[in-house]
């Protein structure tokens, strides 16, 4: 397999820390925007590569709310692959990640984006990672080994012209 390359469009959002809720489970705070960021490069790769999520089957169990708990290592309901095979790529990959910001009216055109409000690269990174792998371009972002995150405010001319992503990745050796 070569080279493939996603065009995300949406805003970018970078994956925040996880915090603690009453119940003790784990959130992300900026769930509200890391989302809809995240199910956009999911989608923009399922479109392209004609992959699918992987839908974990129902156990015989039952969660405290008495519905079927989920066996999500199990095989996807839709093509029975197990979730740790579950990925179009397999073995070390590269990826690229170029990430354009919608530009705030306040920043100058020659300016970078350098402030907190554009989030950290490496946390655009890992949400991208996560939305690939969510989307079974690979079975776990685990797998890339080499990896590059850019960001710019959209317009730039190494950036999309409007907020997105530019995603590349392809297979370094091995098996793919």
């Amino acid at each position: 397999m070569k080279l493939i390359t996603i065009t995300a469009y949406g805003s970018p959002e970078g994956q925040a820390a996880i915090s603690c809720g009453k119940n003790g489970r784990g959130y992300y705070s900026n769930a509200a925007a890391l989302e809809p960021w995240r199910a956009a490069v999911r989608n923009a790769a399922m479109d392209l590569l004609g992959t699918h999520q992987h839908v974990p089957p129902l156990s015989d169990k039952l969660d405290d709310k008495g519905k079927p708990k989920k066996n999500h290592a199990g095989p996807c309901q839709r093509c029975g692959t197990r979730k740790k095979d579950h990925g179009l790529l397999r073995g070390a990959l590269r990826a690229e990640f170029i990430v354009a910001l919608e530009r705030p009216k306040s920043v100058p055109l020659d300016r970078d984006p350098i402030t907190r409000s554009a989030g950290d690269w490496d946390h655009h990174g890992r949400a991208i990672g996560d939305a690939l792998n969510q989307a079974s371009v690979m079975c776990d972002d685990a797998q890339i080994v080499d990896g590059r995150v850019a960001k710019y405010y959209a317009g730039h001319p190494n950036a999309l012209a409007m907020p997105g992503a530019i995603i590349r990745i392809w297979p370094i050796g091995g098996t793919s």
